[in-house]
């Protein structure tokens, strides 16, 4: 049987609401209690364990908030990385001069999208991105080399994952996915 056309509910595109959106650090935020994830370790990490990770130096958790409702649409917790990169890699992005194999890069170590969020909104996920992407371009101009972006997909939650990164300009990083994980180590050149 059809669906009637207004039963039909098409998902608001986020770039549609964006003069509504800060990203905000998450000492910011006036409750993290109202954010859902799916994955229920995606809710706890924000919950429990972002704050204690910020005291430590370990990661920056960046909230993405509709400014209309105080609403955590999505977060992000960020670290500095490094990515080991083969021959046939380095010369993909045009590296392959270089006398190492290890260059500078900035983490992607969380990423989550509310799940009420996820259900109104399309491309949430992909914006984080490109924000995080600013924040690594921001680290070249003020002084610290960034190459990367690295992601350690989570297909052992979502076998799919891998999908929504490379639709974002990821690709799998050679050297690290030899062995068995959980996680497939990804990466995206931020000058590509």
């Amino acid at each position: 049987m059809p669906f009637a056309r207004e039963e039909i509910k098409m998902k608001q595109k986020i770039t549609e609401i964006a003069e509504q959106l800060a990203l905000l650090p998450i000492d910011e935020a006036d409750s993290l209690d109202h954010f859902t994830n799916e994955y229920e370790e995606y809710s706890v990490f924000l919950k429990k364990e972002a704050r204690s990770y910020e005291r430590l130096s370990i990661s920056r958790t960046h909230l993405l908030i509709d400014t209309h409702n105080n609403c955590i649409l999505a977060y992000m917790s960020l670290v500095a990385d490094s990515v080991q990169l083969t021959g046939n890699e380095k010369g993909f992005v045009k590296l392959g001069r270089i006398p190492f194999s290890t260059f500078p890069a900035l983490k992607i170590g969380k990423l989550a999208v509310d799940s009420k969020a996820k259900m109104a909104y399309s491309g949430i996920g992909s914006m984080m991105i490109k924000l995080a992407r600013g924040f690594a371009a921001t680290m070249n101009d003020d002084g610290v080399a960034c190459r990367f972006l690295t992601i350690d997909a989570d297909v052992e939650n979502n076998p799919d994952v891998t999908a929504f990164y490379t639709k974002n300009g990821f690709v799998p990083n050679e050297r690290i996915n030899n062995k068995r994980r959980l996680t497939i180590s990804m990466r995206k050149d931020i000058f590509i």
